[in-house]
């Protein structure tokens, strides 16, 4: 019987059968004992909590680190019939002292389920103690979370190199971060960071700036031209990895650690896919993705350019070559249609947003005019006009049919692109070209209001009749969204669509209908963002290891705690936190930034970094919010 349930529908009892487990009788967490069963002996569950807390201690502070030890030893003392009545007062003290002196998370929450067994459940202890009871551990496992880890779709382990680099310990900070991603750099500059959208530093004042920290250790290593060293067993196993966007890259770089012999098959003349010609060099230098691709590279994996899938080759002639599995990531990089007239028109002065960050970045030839129109309301579209205000157009209007608030693009972004020039037209909705002999000479626009929510949660745009306006311009910008080229299907029947968006493929496995074809990035989940798209590589690289080794999909307890996690939440935003060696008024470390009037008429990269003080200041702010949660299964 469940006599304390904190949890209710969000966990279902049977969920770690998958790994091989019985049904899940009690749970701890940072909240406390959170799922409890009567039968479950409550002072095995303090002493195997408290002994997997100790473990975490980082060791700076005495409470923590003294303070767990103690209490450990005092719990085993009472599981081994060797402790007295007094013991329990003592283990209640040493709980209430790393609670209230602990200088970081781990000591300040930990204890908390422990103490909560202790005030509920009191008579068991001192039956335990005055009985002299030998009591046998448990059947249980642990998994360590934290808010910033579970908001990362790649699940870095962030404050184990903030910790690193806090001590400047910058290679060993990179050393971390490159367990969950070859990326580090590339991340440090362009990911949306939703971990820091998941910091509880944000309850006392900002959030930790994570992603120049993970920068900063990329770039110290960069600037420093340290060679990494690999300790690779070559197994000779050939992997295909068609596409070298960044799900293609992490899934290639982690099967080759792994010993496998990947090789990724590209069809543009350069590697990187989307990070290459779908981020301007502004934010995203040559020079550094070159420097992150080449340190992929150097594990030993090989590549071929111009070589497309469907057109220089099928998947099966890949199996024919010798290869065990072929993963597919070939992203995004077709333009979405959305019916407006003139699009299929092939107008001079018409492009679509993916394709003409395409041409920019591969040195192709654009024509400048003096004022564009770009649609759309995402990060494509940004990009699209911060480039053109470099190309040399007058006058970059951005044209959305919502409000500023429903924009998907991140809101920095949009406030660097009016910093640098750019006009944005909210609630305005273009509904056709306006051409002349083939040549783009402005967009017909209505104006639009905010209506109820739609299923994205967003207000519905809905259109105000007798409001059609024209805005002359040479040149119009279709950055509405882009979908995966699904051409090369026609030769692989067994491969299906969702509608011609997306491939079907098994969530946990990667692995399509065709045997061994495994799938990730956007072509699996649409478009998204390189951390989400190195989470696929990463995960289909296990699964791939599993497959060609096994034939079988062993989901493990790690994969099924994350999934866990997601579904139950581990970051509150209405949290109050007082600690008192986190006081609030510490703010974030700015990053160096290039001035406007230098930098809107050059691709010289924008955002400098933060100065070594600063990362330093800035990883001491991190608060070391590691949860555990442990969970105790049916005997």
């Amino acid at each position: 019987m469940k006599i304390i349930d904190k949890i209710g529908s969000k966990l279902d009892i049977s969920y770690f059968k998958r790994s091989g487990h019985t049904n899940i009788s009690s749970v701890l967490n940072w909240n406390g004992a959170v799922l409890l069963d009567d039968k479950d002996n409550k002072v095995d569950l303090a002493r195997c909590y408290m002994e997997e807390l100790q473990k975490l201690s980082c060791g700076v502070c005495t409470p923590c680190m003294i303070g767990t030890s103690v209490a450990s030893d005092i719990l085993e003392h009472m599981c081994n019939g060797r402790a007295i009545l007094e013991d329990l007062d003592r283990l209640r003290n040493q709980c209430d002292w790393i609670l209230s002196s602990s200088k970081c998370t781990v000591g300040n929450m930990g204890p908390l389920a422990v103490t909560e067994l202790i005030d509920n459940f009191r008579e068991d202890f001192k039956n335990a103690i005055i009985n002299k009871e030998i009591i046998p551990k448990g059947n249980y496992i642990v998994h360590v979370t934290a808010p910033c880890i579970n908001g990362c779709p790649s699940k870095l382990d962030i404050p184990n190199w903030i910790e690193r680099v806090r001590d400047g310990r910058f290679e060993d900070a990179l050393e971390s971060a490159r367990r969950s991603t070859p990326l580090a750099g590339i991340l440090g500059r362009t990911c949306f960071h939703p971990c820091q959208d998941n910091c509880r530093r944000a309850n006392v004042d900002e959030p930790i700036e994570i992603c120049l920290i993970r920068r900063f250790a990329a770039d110290n290593e960069f600037y420093s031209n340290i060679q990494p060293k690999f300790a690779i067993k070559d197994n000779g196993i050939k992997v295909a990895i068609v596409g070298s966007g960044p799900a293609g890259l992490s899934c290639a770089y982690y099967l080759r650690l792994m010993g496998y012999k990947p090789v990724i098959f590209e069809a543009l003349p350069v590697l990187g896919g989307m990070m290459s010609v779908g981020i301007p060099k502004f934010r995203l230098p040559q020079e550094f993705l070159d420097k992150e691709i080449g340190y992929i590279l150097s594990t030993g994996i090989e590549y071929k350019l111009n070589q497309k899938l469907g057109v220089d080759f099928k998947i099966q002639d890949l199996f024919e070559q010798g290869f065990k599995a072929v993963f597919v990531a070939v992203g995004a990089h077709k333009g979405q249609n959305i019916g407006l007239p003139g699009e299929d028109d092939n107008l001079k002065g018409f492009y679509e947003g993916v394709k003409f960050l395409r041409d920019v970045a591969l040195g192709n030839k654009i024509d400048i005019g003096d004022k564009v129109i770009i649609e759309g309301g995402g990060n494509v579209a940004i990009d699209c006009c911060r480039t053109a205000i470099r190309l040399g157009f007058k006058e970059v209007i951005v044209v959305y049919r919502r409000a500023r608030e429903q924009m998907p693009a991140a809101p920095y972004e949009i406030d660097t692109a009016i910093k640098e020039g750019v006009k944005f037209e909210f609630l305005t909705n273009p509904v056709s070209i306006i051409q002349e002999d083939g040549v783009v000479k402005g967009v017909r626009c209505r104006k639009m209001k905010l209506g109820e929510p739609d299923k994205s949660g967003r207000r519905s745009p809905i259109e105000i009749e007798g409001s059609d306006f024209n805005i002359e311009c040479d040149s119009f910008i279709m950055a509405v969204g882009q979908v995966p080229d699904f051409d090369f299907l026609k030769d692989t029947p067994h491969i299906k669509t969702n509608r011609g968006k997306t491939i079907v493929a098994d969530e946990f496995t990667h692995m399509t209908d065709m045997q061994g074809v495994f799938v990730g990035g956007d072509a699996f989940t649409g478009p998204l963002s390189i951390v989400d798209s190195n989470r696929d590589g990463k995960n289909a690289a296990r699964r791939i290891d599993q497959y060609i080794r096994t034939g079988l999909f062993n989901a493990t307890d790690d994969c099924l705690f994350e999934y866990l996690f997601e579904k139950i939440g581990v970051y509150d935003k209405k949290e109050i936190i007082d600690y008192a060696d986190f006081p609030k008024g510490n703010l974030a470390a700015k990053q160096m930034e290039e001035p406007v009037e230098a930098r809107i008429s050059n691709f010289m990269e924008v955002d400098k970094g933060l100065t070594s003080d600063d990362v330093v200041y800035e990883a001491t702010r991190c608060m070391r919010c590691y949860f555990l949660m442990l969970v105790k299964f049916e005997d």
